[in-house]
């Protein structure tokens, strides 16, 4: 049995094929990445990749045949199999999909919800521990996790099911608190500019850019950008993401507001952390995911995270015993669509 699992990001779709059976968290038969923007539907991106993958796998799937089942994750919330895409124009309607590419049984889920499906599946060494202490076993689990926005999902123990039973969330909406003097100057400059300011308008390669823009204003700050990254900030092209500039300046110690920006950064990532964990009480831990954590992992570990996800007043040593991770799985959003795919 062959299933069709899907990531689709804001930035990126990542579809994958699976031998669904023994290990639907193996390796992929067939994957392929497409830009998200560049397509006008996730119908057109299906198409083309079942037509490679068609051609790759010498006739053994393609349209109408081989594929047992589908789980498409996408950011945005979905009702009804459903899913309006929070970062793109799309609306995707899970049984027209199914017609239209002849699979029988095709699933929407929200991107967070297949993400906490892999977290229970990936192996410790895709787990980087932040501190705590050790998980508890099927202790509630908090998941969240910043790329092109902020997704979050909580995992809780069924008896019943004799496993985890995944609540997806879009908790990543909820208002941006500010808990230090420098983010409620973060906060009102983010009002000015949006209005309203959730989480995610932090928390989010967009909101990387919009720390370090709100940092660079500062009369004290504006002079020590370094004339590199100006220059790598204003060149238009994807080698020169400007989050992942930041990021990279940041994390070498190249530029002083650079790291300041992912400073920041982290800080508010850990203390959004340490608000979940304290909503579902995390004993079985919060795992970091996403697009971000792991890239600046070597910052997150100096402290900061840990510091701002422990700092919950008189609370702190009830949170200081939860265990935290970032997970370095590249696709752990597919490796969930996949167990997902198999179980339908």
């Amino acid at each position: 049995m062959i299933v069709l699992a899907g990531d689709i990001g804001g930035t990126n779709s990542r579809l994958a094929l699976y031998e669904a059976a023994p290990a639907p968290a193996a390796a992929p038969l067939f994957e392929r990445t497409y830009p998200s923007g560049s397509h006008g539907s996730l119908d057109d991106i299906a198409d083309a990749f079942l037509a490679t993958a068609s051609t790759a796998l010498e006739g053994r799937v393609g349209k109408g045949h081989g594929v047992s089942s589908a789980c498409l994750a996408i950011a945005g919330p979905v009702e009804n199999n459903i899913c309006r895409a929070t970062n793109l124009p799309w609306v995707v309607d899970g049984r027209s999909l199914a017609a239209r590419l002849g699979i029988e049984r095709v699933r929407l889920l929200n991107d967070f919800y297949a993400a906490a499906h892999g977290v229970t599946d990936v192996g410790p060494e895709w787990l980087a521990p932040i501190g705590g202490s050790l998980p508890v076993r099927r202790g509630p689990i908090a998941v969240l996790g910043a790329g092109t926005g902020l997704g979050e999902a909580f995992l809780l123990w069924s008896a019943a099911d004799n496993g985890y039973q995944v609540i997806p969330s879009e908790g990543g909406h909820m208002d941006f608190a500010p808990c230090t003097p420098l983010e409620v100057g973060l906060l009102q400059f983010l009002i000015s500019k949006y209005g309203r300011v959730s989480c995610e308008r932090v928390l989010s390669g967009r909101g990387l850019v919009d720390v370090f823009s709100f940092l660079s204003q500062e009369p004290g700050c504006r002079a020590l950008i370094r004339p590199e990254t100006m220059a790598a900030l204003a060149e238009p092209s994807p080698a020169h993401d400007p989050a992942a500039v930041i990021s990279e300046k940041g994390l070498s110690g190249a530029d002083p507001i650079c790291e300041m920006s992912l400073a920041l950064f982290c800080s508010v990532l850990g203390a959004v952390a340490g608000d979940l964990a304290l909503a579902v009480l995390a004993t079985g831990g919060v795992f970091v995911a996403g697009g971000i954590a792991p890239r600046v992992l070597p910052y997150i570990k100096k402290g900061v995270f840990r510091e701002a996800f422990e700092r919950k007043g008189r609370l702190h040593t009830l949170v200081e015993r939860y265990p935290a991770f970032v997970v370095t799985h590249p696709q752990i959003g597919l490796i969930g669509a996949a167990a997902a795919a198999a179980a339908l």
